[in-house]
């Protein structure tokens, strides 16, 4: 279905590309005026630059993420100082903190990649039903707990209990279990530990920007340490409006809205709806997001940086990037022959998910 409407959009824009194209040459060709279209791109001109946040000076950018390793060539393999000064380099994150190694998201697993030398974690929030906020990735509690239940519907009292390392692979690493994490103790750990923060929103309710933004409040050092970043533009567009001085990314990889997954294998997964008409809608609005994120959602809500599926990330994809002013970062590499891939070819940041043999990466750049 998604071949379908993309070719069917693809085709209304074409007439409408001709159509203007017609009108503009009839307009001054035989009526000697300036035509619509000058004027309404105009008035869009102004509407963006009147919207946008634009992002924080780039050397606060810079001492969030520190140096671009993509500029740097071969000193990111020679340079041994990753500490906060100058040639501090945002070369691997600990995706959830290394789910593979530690369970996900968990106080424990961002611990371990102090201990393993990666200086900088990413971690997903999201609201209890009593708006506590949390550190989790899934809408249920299954994969993680063994149990059943949609976390948004359940309170911190119901939650506070669980133990999320029941279905991990190295479950009896663990045997006193590890429970789910608050966000501020979260905090609290990565930034007594020197470590960088990707703050990752999953949660969809508002109420998540104002929790964003008291964190900043109490704890300023974030300003210097944490990027704010989410799949969803509003949600930072509206935390920056009353924060510019965040650093801010968004996360994107091919078909998001329609289907719970993405491989560059094996294709989109399963459909998020079984609904075709709701199946339909995402599709198109899928297709026309994916042209407008480069185009201006990018520029409007003054991103640093943009988390892109690796599947689709190369060279050309990089540039184009870099040419609007924001750093790739790429998710999930785990294989360590992706990983060489990513950081000699591409010289670009990656997400992973274990930091097993990562110790050429984590302490140099």
């Amino acid at each position: 279905m998604h071949g379908t409407v993309e070719l069917i959009l693809n085709s209304a824009l074409l007439w409408i590309f001709l159509e203007a194209t017609w009108t503009v040459l009839v307009s001054i060709l035989y009526s000697f005026r300036i035509p619509w279209i000058f004027w309404g791109s105009l008035i869009i001109l102004i509407g963006l630059k009147l919207v946008r946040i634009p992002p924080p000076h780039a050397s606060i950018v810079n001492e969030v993420l520190g140096v671009n390793p993509f500029f740097i060539g071969k000193e990111i393999h020679t340079t041994e100082n990753q500490g906060d000064g100058e040639r501090y380099c945002m070369s691997v994150i600990a995706h959830r903190g290394g789910g593979y190694d530690y369970p996900e998201n968990s106080l424990s697993a961002f611990q371990n990649s102090k201990e393993k030398g990666c200086t900088a974690i990413e971690f997903d929030l999201v609201l209890t039903k009593d708006n506590v906020p949390v550190l989790y990735h899934d809408v249920t509690i299954e994969r993680l707990t063994g149990q059943k239940g949609i976390l948004s519907e359940m309170t911190w009292d119901q939650l506070k209990e669980l133990d999320i390392t029941f279905n991990h692979p190295l479950r009896n690493k663990f045997p006193k279990g590890e429970k789910i994490a608050l966000f501020k103790d979260a905090l609290e750990l990565c930034l007594n530990n020197d470590q960088h923060i990707i703050i990752d929103i999953k949660e969809k309710r508002l109420d998540v920007i104002q929790v964003v933004l008291d964190a900043y409040k109490e704890n300023p050092n974030l300003f210097k340490k944490a990027i704010v970043s989410s799949f969803n533009p509003m949600i930072v567009y509206l935390i920056r409006r009353k924060e510019p001085r965040i650093v801010s990314s968004l996360a994107w990889r091919p078909y998001y809205l329609s289907r719970e997954s993405y491989s560059g294998i094996n294709g989109p997964g399963p459909s998020r709806s079984t609904n075709p008409f709701k199946h339909l809608a995402a599709c198109i609005m899928e297709i026309l997001y994916e042209w407008a994120l480069p185009s201006f959602v990018y520029y409007i809500v003054g991103i640093s940086a943009i988390l892109l599926h690796k599947d689709i990330v190369n060279l050309r994809v990089i540039e184009q990037w870099h040419n609007r002013g924001i750093r790739v970062m790429a998710w999930t590499v785990n294989l360590p022959s992706e990983k060489l891939h990513f950081s000699r070819l591409f010289k670009i940041t990656y997400l992973t998910d274990t930091l097993l043999a990562e110790k050429h990466r984590v302490h140099n750049i």
